[in-house]
């Protein structure tokens, strides 16, 4: 029996009664195990993982240096290397994907731009006289702060969009309406009054080159603000949907390097779910539930499928071919995934009854818990924005051409140059003794006029010229 559900593409959490119940028939299974019954190899794998906010798993060493890079800073000081911790919150990678495109191009300006800035910012002098040394530098401080922030951001894999836009908020207040040195806002404009670097206060001509170096830092950050706004749609790859633009591959691919991590960590809570309610891994292997576009599959074989799409098969397919592998056979995975996932049957929804084609009549009642239900919730979720950002990535899209020239409405354009004038019919040529075909052409000479048509074949035919007879020879 074939069975079809409306509502695979819903949310499905969104039909999940209220969560007020604590499953008492279904407690917490907890056990305690002394450490010295743990084998090393775990200890060391769970301490790996707390420290680089990195789920471990076996064989997947470009998600253990990503991950590695992305927590350890390294610093060359007094010629040796230092390393700082930069700890993490949340168990995610970046092994796939890189800063490509737009933001590629805002990180190298960045590098440059604040470098050359940082200078200019480090030679500023106060103009004003009775200036607090400890307010200028405070000031000074924040821009330089901000300045490494931003390099630091963009420069980032996982890039913050509205960390960026906060920082470009505390440099210059209202952005909108810096548009010149002396107007700018936010901690520059903290600076250039409490430096006094306006026209009034300029004497001399180092007076005025000090003034020129905070006019060219204002300039270099503007320049920077308005590449960012020109690139920030096609930078997020969450909100590439709503914007309409075509996202960078290599941001979308990061975002989908964390979707499918976080979805694989869900398909281990699920699966932890399950067992708390007495729903082992046998009993999944056993238990049908309904594939909307026809037949039925095991709840342990959906579940052993999610997780190794998005460990490694999803992972692979992006890999080997690009734009060309997640639109032709990674988009159409995760969606197969997220219907099946979805049209998981609901805690009091359909009918009881144990006939044959209802699902959820064989399926334990653990498996309508809270807990479970909420498990299932959260995958369909992380399931649903993988398909969400997976969707817009295409190969060979093309901007549309631009329109041409507007087509004249008929009758408007020149006339052909053969069309008569307008104007009376012309009367018929009178007969004459040569047909119509062959009738003389005022003007031209009389020897252009064929007589007949078999005289003018008798010209177009070529004479055959007589062959030269061969000279005699000397005897």
């Amino acid at each position: 029996m074939t069975i079809y559900d409306d509502r695979v593409n819903e949310d499905r959490g969104a039909a999940l009664p209220p969560a007020h119940d604590i499953d008492s028939a279904y407690p917490l299974v907890t056990r305690h195990e002394s450490p010295c019954c743990e084998r090393p190899g775990d200890i060391a794998a769970k301490a790996i993982s707390d420290v680089l906010g990195w789920k471990w798993r076996n064989g997947d060493t470009k998600g253990f240096t990503a991950a590695l890079t992305g927590s350890f800073e390294l610093k060359r000081v007094e010629g040796h290397t230092e390393a700082n911790w930069t700890p993490r919150g949340y168990a995610i990678q970046a092994d796939l994907g890189a800063v490509t495109g737009g933001q590629a191009s805002l990180a190298a300006r960045a590098r440059s731009a604040i470098k050359d800035a940082t200078a200019l910012l480090d030679s500023l002098k106060p103009l004003r006289p009775g200036v607090d040394p400890e307010n200028g530098e405070g000031f000074r401080s924040l821009v330089r702060h901000e300045l490494e922030e931003i390099r630091k951001e963009l420069e980032s894999p996982l890039l913050r969009v509205p960390r960026v836009d906060q920082l470009f908020l505390l440099l210059l207040g209202n952005p909108a309406s810096a548009v010149d040195p002396d107007l700018v806002r936010g901690h520059l404009g903290e600076l250039r009054n409490e430096f006094g670097l306006i026209g009034g206060l300029v004497n001399t001509i180092e007076e005025e080159r000090i003034q020129t170096s905070f006019i060219t830092l204002v300039d270099w950050v503007l320049s920077l603000y308005r590449g960012w706004l020109d690139a920030r749609g096609r930078i997020d790859p969450f909100a590439q949907p709503e914007t309409g633009q075509a996202p960078f591959f290599g941001p979308a691919v990061v975002a989908l390097s964390q979707l499918m991590s976080a979805a694989a960590v869900q398909t281990e809570e699920l699966v932890a779910a399950l067992s708390s309610v007495s729903i082992h891994r046998g009993d999944r292997e056993v238990l049908r539930i309904p594939d909307p576009d026809g037949g039925s599959m095991s709840l342990g074989g959906l579940l052993r499928w999610t997780y190794e799409f998005t460990c490694f098969e999803g992972r692979k397919l992006i890999e080997v071919a690009g734009k060309d592998g997640v639109d032709s056979a990674f988009l159409q995975v995760a969606e197969r995934l997220e219907r099946l996932v979805g049209n998981l049957p609901r805690r009091g929804d359909g009918d009881e009854q144990d006939v044959p084609g209802n699902y959820r009549a064989t399926l334990p009642p653990g498996f309508f818990s809270s807990r479970v239900q909420r498990a299932v919730d959260e995958l369909h979720d992380h399931l649903q924005e993988i398909v969400r950002v997976a969707r817009p990535i295409r190969h060979g899209a093309k901007p549309a051409d631009p329109p041409g020239p507007p087509t004249p409405p008929p009758g408007s354009g020149p006339k052909p140059p053969d069309s008569p004038p307008p104007g009376p019919a012309p009367e018929p040529p009178p007969p004459g003794p040569f047909p119509p075909s062959a009738a003389p052409v005022p003007g031209a000479p009389a020897a252009t006029v064929e007589a007949s048509p078999d005289l003018a074949a008798k010209r177009r035919s070529p004479r055959k010229r007589p062959e030269p007879k061969p000279a005699p020879r000397p005897e």
